[in-house]
């Protein structure tokens, strides 16, 4: 359903904007731009939808007709189908054709560019990445397929770090408290990963690509996108070979991912999603303390039916289950702190959902949910189980949409959570959106409660943790923003104010790392962004985020965290087949713990730029190319870990 509508409304865009002599001193101007990127700071793609070349589909809709004058929907903010202006949310899209343009291989590179969220990576592939979302830890912020929970690894987070984009359809990154829906570990938000599906295709599409780079990477892949009757589906898979420029930064990746749907009935449809990778990845340590042995070997496997009946014309029901594996492998480590190991973690989730239109302006959202985890870790060294923990969890949540006059909304949310082994939770939401007739400017506030349990790592005497921990950390959010569009669409402005005020929360410490206790923080900011597309061949993304992330108990800054994040895009299109994409990301004032001294310092700022090219050969044949770290400069986003040099990578796609 979405692809076809992004599809659509950008068919309608290049026939609004077709004509290209108005953008003549726009492409003068942006050749010399390019000239001159390595002296400038580049800008950052924003989630609005963009007039980027799509060859799928003929113009079929009238040229009146203006890419952002038909609403982005999205799923995340609130459960539905939902334009994302009347969320009351800050909601980040990063769809298909953004991947495909801008050439994102793994979840870690497109997320970069999210305003709000900060990706720190130790510099080789594969490597476990920190994803800071308004300040907020890694396990803070939830990762879903299609709405499914993904298991957590022993310190309570995603890895994210080896999740291709080969079978994605789009990313929706939802910032700000989300326990009202989802539960624990949403103070900083849900990142969920919308998969493609064949649904709804004339004819089947099979594409598959290779491509080949520096540090001895090859990337090769196979997917196939159809409908027959009432069967549909979406099938992937792909290998990553990566030889990795410091020594013992090898990476290995193998991907199977499949999406089925069957519509059983008119109102009756089942789908079963299906996946599984397995990576092979070198873990070198710091520049200080090279480790030349020590690798870790994931597997990852998951399987879930879905039942969707559409009852009526106004009520919808679905039931979700999902089974899913998590197991690690850690050899040539380093002794009693860095043990071998195998962890594993296994999650089984039960999903009632009832979404009720009650009038063409009121829609009621409820369910409930059940999950099961269960995680242990087996010590190789010392030959013992030193990790065994399982926990449950059911919860019940309600939520009502309401237009209460026209272009103004108003959405309410409540939830409660029962744990197995931690205090049970309840929390709420409201937020307010309203947009100005005439004018079309979008105002919009939102309030929530969330808060995050206690993570094994958190509980094990081993990692210095707590086994009697059962306060989950908790936190309070609030943001108001403001979205102005200009020029007939072609130019839109927002900003967005944000605050959490966090509680029960810790951080660990070096030199052992273990968790140390915070008390009271306070993460607060500004995210604002410019996007301008003036015609079909030119197009401007700008992202700034001001970012100030407090620990009140000690006085200090938290790590980790920088001040100001400067990222954007310019993308160009000089003629009909061929798109450039110029991207950078400048990170400023952020501190860290120094490697060697373990003292928090200030780090130094860093510039990250990237330039991608995609020509459309015809129908059936792609060549790409990308250059990333452009500049070349030497940079650590993790202090210790530098990240590659500047690489070139290209390859073709196949379509038939």
């Amino acid at each position: 359903m979405f692809h076809r509508t992004n599809e659509q409304t950008h068919d309608m865009y290049l026939q609004k904007t077709s004509g290209r002599r108005p953008c003549a001193a726009i492409t003068v101007a942006l050749l010399a731009a390019i000239q001159l990127s390595a002296a400038q700071t580049p800008a950052q793609p924003q989630t609005k939808k963009q007039p980027q070349k799509q060859a799928q589909q003929k113009p079929a809709e009238p040229a009146s007709t203006a890419a952002a004058d038909i609403p982005e929907v999205v799923i995340t903010a609130t459960m539905s189908d939902t334009e994302s202006w009347r969320t009351a949310s800050s909601v980040t899209v990063i769809d298909r054709r953004k991947i495909e343009e801008n050439q994102y291989r793994f979840a870690v590179d497109a997320l970069r560019n999210v305003p709000g969220m900060t990706i720190a990576t130790p510099g080789v592939p594969g490597n476990v990445a920190t994803v800071m979302t308004r300040g907020t830890t890694t396990k803070d912020t939830a990762l879903m397929i299609d709405g499914r929970p993904l298991p957590a690894n022993l310190a309570g987070s995603f890895n994210l770090e080896t999740m291709a984009l080969d079978n994605v359809e789009r990313i929706e990154v939802l910032r700000g408290p989300a326990a009202s829906l989802y539960g624990g570990r949403t103070m900083g938000g849900v990142i969920n990963v919308i998969t493609r599906s064949g649904k709804g295709l004339e004819k089947p599409r099979t594409t598959a690509y290779a491509e080949a780079g520096s540090y001895g990477t090859t990337r090769e892949g196979i997917s196939s996108l159809g409908a027959i009757g009432n069967l549909d589906w979406g099938l992937e898979a792909s290998r990553t070979d990566m030889q990795g420029q410091r020594e013992n930064s090898q990476f290995r990746q193998s991907s199977l991912a499949g999406k089925v749907g069957y519509q059983l009935a008119d109102s009756l449809r089942f789908d079963l999603d299906t996946r599984y990778y397995t990576a092979s990845v070198g873990t070198p340590g710091t520049v200080y303390a090279v480790d030349p042995d020590a690798r870790l070997l994931s597997e990852f496997w998951s399987i879930s039916p879905r039942l969707v009946w559409n009852t009526t014309s106004k009520w919808t029901q679905s039931l979700t289950f999902s089974h899913s594996q998590f197991r690690q492998v850690a050899t040539g480590m380093g002794g009693f702190f860095n043990p071998n190991n195998r962890s594993s973690s296994r999650t089984d989730f039960l999903e009632y959902k009832s979404v009720v239109k009650i009038t063409d302006g009121w829609t009621i959202t409820a369910g409930a949910w059940f999950q099961d985890q269960k995680i242990s870790r087996y010590n190789d060294t010392a030959q013992m189980l030193d990790i065994s923990q399982a926990q449950t969890n059911y919860a019940f949540f309600l939520q009502s949409q309401a237009e209460l006059f026209k272009g103004f909304n108003l959405t309410n949310g409540i939830r409660y959570d029962k744990y197995s082994d931690f205090n049970n939770a309840f929390t709420w939401r409201s937020g307010v959106s309203y947009r100005v007739p005439v004018v079309g400017t979008v105002l919009h506030a939102n309030y929530g409660t969330a808060y995050t349990p206690p993570t094994p790592q958190d509980l094990t005497p081993v990692f210095g943790g707590n086994p009697a921990l059962v306060n989950p950390e908790r936190s309070r959010g609030y943001e108001a923003g403001i979205m102005q569009p200009l020029f007939k669409n072609k130019l839109s402005l927002s900003a967005t104010f944000f605050r959490n005020d966090l509680r029960d929360t810790y951080q660990y410490l070096p030199p052992f790392f273990i968790p140390v206790a915070v008390g009271s923080a306070t993460t607060q900011g500004l995210e604002s962004g410019l996007d301008w597309n003036p015609c079909a061949m030119f197009g401007l993304n700008l992202s700034y985020t001001y970012l100030d992330a407090y620990d009140n108990t000690n006085m200090a800054r938290l790590v980790r965290r920088p001040r100001h994040s400067i990222s954007g895009s310019i993308r160009f299109q000089p003629v009909k087949d061929v798109t450039f994409n110029l991207g950078a990301i400048y990170v400023i004032d952020r501190e860290d713990f120094d490697p060697v001294t373990f003292a928090q310092t200030n780090q130094k700022d860093y510039l990250s730029v990237r330039l991608s090219a995609n020509w459309r050969v015809n129908e059936h044949l792609d060549v790409f190319a990308r250059v990333e770290n452009l500049l070349g400069q030497p940079y650590y986003e993790i202090p210790g870990y530098p990240v590659m040099s500047t690489g070139a990578y290209a390859g073709l796609r196949l379509r038939f």
